[in-house]
Parts: C-alpha cells; structure tokens; sequence
C-alpha cells in the first residue's frame, strides 16, 4: 500500500490502471491507498477518461511509452504535428520506412503550409514529436524490418489456410484487389515532347494522374472490371451512356479512393458480379456460393466488418501492415504487367514515327501535339484492353508466394525495359537513356489508395480545427453560466450534494474566463475589420487635444 502524497503524480499506464480500477466498481478509498492519489487527482482522472483513453489508442503503439508519459497535452503547434502524424500513418500503412530526418522534413514543409515561421523541426521536436506518438526508433531497412515483417506473415498465412478450409472456398472463390497510381499521359525523361513539355506554362502532361483499382480471383478466371478514379468528368459524348464503359469510372477532385468509394464498389460491383461469375459461369449453387477478398490495411478501406455481404458470405480480410510487397498477389507482378501493356498502347497511339530526319523544334512541337491529342478516353480504353491482355498465368503465379511459400515466375516477355527502348529509337527518340525509360516504367506510385498530398492533409487538419471550432460555438456561454449559478445554488441548499461544490466552482471561473477571452477576441475582431473612411464617423465627439494625430 502506498502512502498518499499531496504531489503524487501518474504516468499514462497508471491512469489507465486507475480508470480500470474505476470500471471494476474499486471504492474510491481503496484506489487512492493504492496509488497514493489525492481525493482531487482520483476525480480528474475520472474526469478526463475520454481524453486519456482517446490519447493512448491514437498513438502508433498504444501503451508502449505509456510508462514514461505523465501528460496527454498536445503539441505547441497542434496542426503541424497532426498533419506529421497523418503523413507517417499513411507511409507506415504501405510499407514505407520512415527516417527521423524524413519526419523533420516533412514537418517543415507542413509549417510552412500553415505559416508557421517560428517552427523549427529541431532534434528536440523529433523527440518529442515520438515520444508523443509512441513511435520507436526503428530501422528503415535491413535484416531487422525484413525479420518483422516475416513474423507477421507466418501467423497470417496459417489463419487464412484456417479460413479456407472452414468455409470450404475453392481458389476461383479467393480474390485479391489493391489500388495504384497512373500518370496515364508521362512520357520518358529527354524524349522530344517531355523537353518540350518543361519549357510549356500550365499543366505538365507527365503529371496528369489516375487512381485505378484491380481485382482478380486467384486462378486467374475472373477479372472484375477495373475501377478507375480521375480529375474531371468524362466527356459528354462518354457521359451518356457509360454502360458502353470498359471501366468504371468515378470523378473525384483529389484523384483518390476514398471509404465511401470503395464501400460503394464494393456493394455495387464485387458482390453483384462475384455471385454472376458463380452461379452463371463456375455454375454453383446458390447455398455454394462464397467468397473472401484480400486487400491491404490502407486508409481508403473501411474496416472488415463493414465489407460484408448481407448474407456474410462474401466477406475482406486484411494483410498485416508492411507486408503488401512480400505476399499481396496483386503486387507480384499483375499490377505491373497492366502497366507495362499500357505504356505500349500509349506508345503506339502517341509517338510520331519521321520518315526523314528534321528540325528537332519541329519533331517536339509534333511530339507535343500528339501526346496532348491522347485524352482519357484513349487512356481508359487502353487500361482496360490491357487488364484484359494479363495472362491467367500471370494471376495465378502471382498467389504461389501466399499460398505455397513458393516466389513466383514473373513472365514479362515483350514487357522488358530494352523493349521499350526499340520502339523509341524507332521513332527517333535517340537521346532517350536505358535509366530514363526504367524510371518511366516504374515511376507510377504502387499504392494510390488515399496517400494525401501535402495540400490534402493540410486541408484535412485545417476542416478538424474548424469543426472543434464549430462545435465549442454551438453552446453559449451566458446560457452554460446561467445554468451553472443555478446547479450551485441547488448544490448549496441540498446538503448531499455538496460534495460537489468545490468542482462546479472550478467551472464556473473557467467558463468566466472563457467568455473574458471571447469578449477580447470579438472587440479585436472588430477593431480590426475596415470600416468605410467617414470623418463624422472617426470622432466620438469633438477633440480637447488642439491637435490632429
């Protein structure tokens, strides 16, 4: 039994221990002897439950550092920080390492978006900025990662099998879906139209993106028709009928799936064309039919028990975090393989092949106008013939990993870097380079699934504020004071509850206080707005001064 002590102060784990003590229905004598709590500490911690508990779930690794925290206030600059922390989750859920320099970095630029000068991301803040966050020290690469994320793969390979022969599911009823990223009209670095695309003003083709979603069953016999997000509507003469669509299409302003896009596809599209392909093609039974879909823990996905069917048994399972390169079968090579058919119909349908050699101001211009003139229409097209160009071969190969532990057979025949190379020469594009073409091919990010930019974070902290805002506003504060004179003078005239005078009172001058600083803050609001330039208006009354300032 500890010895209660007027300053005795806990540590994050402990108040939650407290909290605990609390849920089991302890008397408050036997949780202060315990901890050496004061009778106030006891009821502030009762008191701010919510916070603490919200505080403690939020970080990386809830409780791990919770032993040294004492403390759930944030950070002096609470935007910057939140937006630092939104970026690494959106890195950490797609396996991407993340450095203590890459933290500091990244909250600069944040800092800058909100304008805040006096920011520095110093070594201090990075501590800081982890020890909040819980976040370890942990190595980016190496045997240490590779051996972690190992660990996580083994236990999910054992409860997949589980679920496999418990729901009896054939590999046609096994399905796996990731998104990824499409700069659908990028062309190689130093090709005639990319040079002469940098010395354009406005939108730089290489830039333009699509996020696309594929899905296929594990043995390659069904492929669900690709989902593509972009920019800007279709035009009109697609609009009208997008039934004729090889794709489904969605507009959206920041080119990313979201949570209501993907529940929607999900709904809409997975399960409606998951139980056509069983009942119509595989010819199940109607009590047969099943199926599971494997994606990965991206923030655009909504959790696993809300991507269920009505009568559960088209169901999602998520891999473990950072293991989406190792065993995510779209990511062995089907991604890959759409995408590389897709850069040689965009070839074909872009480049200008010159009988004779000419001006190279000409040969860009050309260039240039021809690229502009492949427009997403041609684009979607494309990735749909070439969804359908991926051999059943290639899906089913790219499961060997998950399923057998076995690495999967890429078979990239005509799809290799030097490929590309021929076709370019062909067309004249002599000082493309072998490094140039690699980074075309590759340069589309893997994951496109709600990876925010910078401005989308930002905006994101920014709307939180606002409604944190918005809701403070929704009470009055004259109305909240008004009430509580009057719960105190009810706890004043009724002796049982008296108890509870010394808390209310408490309120009462933080709520004065409130209305204190509103009162400042509205006097300087107005003081500050521009008012019409009136000279009736400047003076109250006429000045004793004898002179004009």
């Amino acid at each position: 039994m500890n010895k209660r002590g007027k300053y005795t102060t806990l540590n994050l784990e402990e108040k939650m221990k407290v909290l605990s003590r609390i849920e089991a229905g302890r008397s408050l004598k036997s949780v202060m002897d315990e901890f050496g709590i004061s009778k106030s500490t006891f009821y502030d911690i009762k008191k701010n439950k919510k916070l603490i508990l919200d505080f403690v779930l939020k970080q990386d690794m809830p409780l791990v550092g919770a032993e040294k925290r004492k403390r759930t206030t944030g950070a002096k600059y609470g935007d910057v920080d939140d937006a630092v922390y939104m970026w690494y989750q959106q890195k950490r859920s797609a396996g991407v390492p993340v450095r203590g320099v890459e933290l500091q970095a990244a909250a600069e630029r944040f800092a800058r978006c909100f304008g805040r000068t006096d920011f520095k991301a110093s070594t201090g803040w990075l501590f800081r900025f982890r020890n909040r966050h819980a976040i370890g020290n942990r190595k980016g690469c190496g045997e240490q990662v590779l051996s972690s994320v190992s660990e996580n793969v083994e236990p999910f390979r054992q409860k997949l099998s589980m679920i496999i022969k418990e729901e009896k599911l054939c590999l046609a009823q096994l399905y796996s879906g990731d998104e990824t990223d499409l700069f659908w009209k990028s062309m190689p670095e130093n090709s005639q139209a990319s040079r002469k695309d940098i010395c354009l003003p406005g939108k730089k083709i290489n830039k333009e993106r699509l996020s696309a979603l594929l899905c296929a069953n594990a043995d390659g016999t069904h492929k669900l028709k690709s989902i593509i997000i972009g920019k800007s509507k279709l035009p009109k003469s697609v609009r009208e009928d997008t039934s004729t669509l090889p794709v489904i299409y969605k507009p959206s302003k920041d080119v990313w799936f979201t949570r209501e896009l993907f529940s929607e596809w999900f709904f809409q599209n997975f399960v409606p064309e998951v139980r056509h392909f069983q009942l119509n093609v595989l010819r199940f039974h109607e009590e047969d039919i099943r199926a599971l879909l494997l994606l990965d823990s991206c923030p655009a996905h909504p959790s696993s028990e809300s991507l269920t069917s009505e009568d559960g048994r088209i169901k999602c399972m998520f891999f473990p975090h950072n293991t989406s390169t190792l065993i995510q079968p779209m990511n062995q090579g089907v991604i890959l393989s759409c995408k590389r058919l897709y850069r040689w119909k965009q070839l074909e349908e872009s480049l200008v092949i010159f009988e004779e050699s000419g001006d190279e101001q000409e040969k860009g211009d050309k260039g240039v106008s021809k690229i502009k003139m492949y427009n997403i229409k041609s684009a979607i097209f494309n990735w749909a013939k070439s969804w359908d160009e991926v051999k059943q071969i290639t899906i089913a190969n790219a499961w060997e990993n998950l399923l057998y532990k076995k690495e999967p057979e890429y078979d990239f025949q005509g799809l290799e870097d030097g490929d590309y190379r021929e076709i370019l020469e062909k067309c004249g594009e002599l000082e493309t380079k072998l490094d140039d073409n690699r980074v075309w091919l590759n340069g589309d990010e893997e994951k496109g699934c709600l990876l925010k930019t910078k401005g989308g974070i930002t905006k994101e902290v920014v709307q939180k504020g606002g409604e944190t805002e918005r809701q403070t506003a929704e009470f009055k504060l004259s109305a909240v004071r008004e009430n509580l004179d009057y719960l105190l003078d009810f706890v004043d005239a009724t002796p049982e509850f008296q108890r509870f005078h010394f808390m209310l009172k408490e309120m009462q001058q933080e709520i004065v206080k409130k209305q204190f600083q509103s009162k400042i803050r509205s006097r300087t609001g107005s003081f500050l707005k521009p008012r019409p330039h009136n000279i009736k208006d400047s003076f109250s009354g006429p000045s004793t001064s004898g002179s004009n300032h």
